[in-house]
């Protein structure tokens, strides 16, 4: 139990008082609400599929797996998917379209984000796979797609099983 001498007590309870009463009794502020920020604009959203591969030119890299093994992955650069599927290219990407975003999601939940400028051909030769082989055979335990990012040092955006693909105005 704490006792404290009569002085100290009343300065302590003079002192909460004191601050109730200031602040039951002090002039009202308004309260402004902070803007709630604008919901993302949905643009293309597609499904990843074979059929959506079909007809786009292929790629192929090769590159070095988690596990330290060299395998070679084929596809069609995911920009290209974006600019069939109707995405911004090129000279549309300027102004507020530069902070326009891709969000690439797998089967199990997991997604990935890049910026669609990172995405263009026209602003950088960046790779990004969506591959359907892996070593010339159809790829299958991992989903029948997959995102492969060679350049990227650890493998966090190569999406396993990777579905659909959304882009989005950043707020």
């Amino acid at each position: 139990m704490l006792i404290l001498p009569m002085r100290t007590l009343r300065a302590v309870v003079a002192a909460a008082v004191l601050c109730l009463a200031v602040t039951a009794t002090g002039p009202a502020r308004a309260q402004t609400p902070s803007p709630a920020p604008a919901p993302a604009v949905a643009l293309p959203h597609f499904a990843l599929t074979r059929e959506a591969l079909a007809g786009l030119p292929r790629s192929s890299v090769t590159v070095t797996e988690e596990d330290g093994k060299s395998a070679t992955y084929s596809g069609v650069q995911l920009g290209a998917l974006l600019a069939k599927n109707g995405a911004p290219q090129g000279a549309a990407i300027r102004g507020s379209a530069a902070a326009d975003y891709v969000v690439v999601r797998a089967s199990d939940g997991y997604r990935v984000v890049f910026a669609l400028i990172e995405l263009d051909p026209r602003f950088t030769a960046k790779t990004v796979l969506v591959a359907d082989q892996r070593d010339g055979a159809a790829i299958g335990a991992d989903g029948p797609l997959r995102l492969v990012v060679p350049d990227e040092k650890h493998h966090a955006r190569w999406v396993r099983n990777a579905i659909d693909v959304q882009v989005f105005n950043a707020p």
